[in-house]
């Protein structure tokens, strides 16, 4: 029913969920505020999806574990007994919920550890809460999340701490009614789209399509001409990858907006009142990602609301692109 234009590999969340096939969602917790919103959303998310849990904790430790002193390592073993004790709080949590789920404690540095417990298991998705850290902080300090978010090879969900509240759980878990896919008709967005439209159909949402254009790039044409031609373009888009009568459905409006991306984006966002944002990336790395960003990346440091990263074309379990 959603035939999704695929390079490479496979897109196992899409599959699993269309199939309601039992997948997996990995939440990496440092039990701070954001990652405990995280937690909630992933939490709703595995509850309507049928998926299980597995809850990770990372204890932040340098290699030679072996090498440390005795009062070193009574320390670390105090921190895994209260990371031990909030697992297991997290977990009851979770079967209150209906959710299976199972915890994972690790010791050593945190994005290499959720990045190998998701390849290892082959989880379908990420849910990890961010910082949202800009600027030089950001590039001298990085950030365990958008180590996640590149390397990744299946979706990842980001939320942010401003949209992060100080209770340590909501006994209503957050529900997803409003989800903006943004477009650039790329095959990364078209996952993205794909993703967004089974998740929209099994939670009564719906989909608000947003495309961004640089307008210097249409100095001198009709205005009204160039919009209604990418609105009709975001409608061909959206029956491509998804069934013309769930297009109908789940696709709420299609929006065509000129400026920059990110900030229309997030313009957008705010004034659809939009439970998620979901986006396809190119995953971009090194210096080519240093010099020219990334929109996703930089939507993910300043949404309110929680955004879905899919990768499109990658070797792994869940895959999507922003």
């Amino acid at each position: 029913m959603y035939p999704i234009e695929q390079e490479d590999g496979d897109c196992t969340f899409i599959m699993n969920i269309a199939a309601r096939t039992r997948g997996s969602i990995l939440l990496a917790t440092d039990f701070s505020k954001p990652a405990r919103r995280a937690y909630t959303h992933a939490l709703a998310l595995a509850s309507v999806v049928k998926s299980r849990l597995i809850l990770l904790h990372v204890v932040k430790a340098p290699p030679g574990l072996e090498a440390w002193s005795p009062a070193a390592r009574r320390s670390l073993g105090t921190l895994k007994t209260k990371a031990l004790l909030e697992l297991g709080r997290l977990a009851r949590v979770a079967e209150d919920n209906g959710v299976t789920s199972r915890t994972k404690l690790s010791v050593g540095v945190p994005e290499d550890e959720i990045l190998k417990l998701a390849e290892d298991t082959r989880v379908d998705l990420i849910a990890v809460g961010t910082l949202g850290r800009t600027g030089l902080e950001k590039l001298r300090l990085g950030s365990v999340a958008e180590t996640v978010l590149r390397e990744a090879r299946c979706p990842v969900l980001t939320v942010r701490v401003a949209s992060a509240t100080n209770a340590p759980f909501s006994r209503r878990l957050p529900k997803w009614r409003r989800f903006l896919v943004a477009m650039d008709f790329s095959v990364s967005s078209d996952a993205a789209l794909g993703t967004a439209a089974i998740l929209a159909d099994r939670l009564h949402a719906r989909i608000s399509l947003v495309h961004v254009f640089d307008p210097w790039a249409y100095v001198g044409r009709d205005d009204t001409r160039v919009r209604a031609f990418m609105t009709d373009k975001l409608g061909q888009r959206a029956r491509n990858v998804i069934s013309a009568s769930q297009a109908d459905l789940l696709v709420f409006d299609r929006i065509v907006a000129p400026g920059g991306p990110v900030e229309v984006l997030l313009a957008q966002a705010k004034r659809l009142k939009a439970d998620v944002i979901v986006m396809g990336t190119n995953g971009r790395r090194g210096l080519q990602r240093l010099v020219l960003g990334s929109v996703a990346e930089s939507v993910v440091r300043k949404a309110a609301c929680p955004v879905l990263v899919v990768k499109a074309g990658t070797s792994s379990a869940v895959r999507s692109e922003v």
